[in-house]
């Protein structure tokens, strides 16, 4: 029963761990969050889509405005960077199935089964987040995150998606002091 419950707690902590693993998260660990109550964007790295950069700016701004930030013109805390970068992938795989043959009477036999190959073709999204202090002018907390979208996908997915890794990117954020 033990190695039971023990294997369902690791299976657990196992699918958390994964859940967020397009994600990581780093910040200078001297700051103190909290000063930070208004953002302003800078031009960073745009989506080649403008209709994804469009998401990307609506999903950041989404979570800065969940943690009490807001948006002004000029100066501000901070400064709001985003970079997005999308990179067309293909994978491979060549399945077998089927079973080898034999060296039968006189030599005779030979090999039974089909092989196939699949390519899929998919596009890996990047994007980076990072947050300036507006006094210091240095980078205060970067968040990265990466997705994989098809082709095909709809928009609906891909907004979908973007709002996702956003929501993962900003799950700890602002990070707390130090003592």
């Amino acid at each position: 029963m033990r190695r039971i419950a023990l294997g369902t707690v690791f299976i657990w902590i196992l699918a958390m761990a994964t859940a967020n693993a397009g994600v990581t998260v780093d910040y200078d660990k001297a700051i103190d969050f909290s000063k930070y109550k208004t953002y302003a964007w800078k031009e960073g790295t745009p989506a080649s889509n403008p209709l994804n950069e469009d998401r990307v700016h609506k999903a950041v701004a989404a979570q800065l405005a969940a943690k009490g930030l807001t948006e002004v013109q000029g100066e501000a805390d901070c400064y709001v960077y985003t970079h997005v970068k999308s990179t067309a992938q293909q994978s491979v795989s060549i399945d077998h199935f089927g079973y080898g043959g034999y060296n039968g009477w006189g030599g005779w036999g030979g090999s039974y089964g089909t092989t196939s190959v699949n390519v899929s073709n998919y596009i890996e999204g990047t994007l980076i987040v990072d947050i300036v202090d507006g006094g210091t002018k240095q980078l205060a907390w970067r968040g990265l995150g990466t997705k994989t979208f098809y082709p095909d996908s709809k928009p609906e997915k891909v907004e979908k998606g973007i709002n996702k890794v956003t929501s993962d990117m900003f799950m700890k954020f602002p990070p707390k002091p130090k003592k």
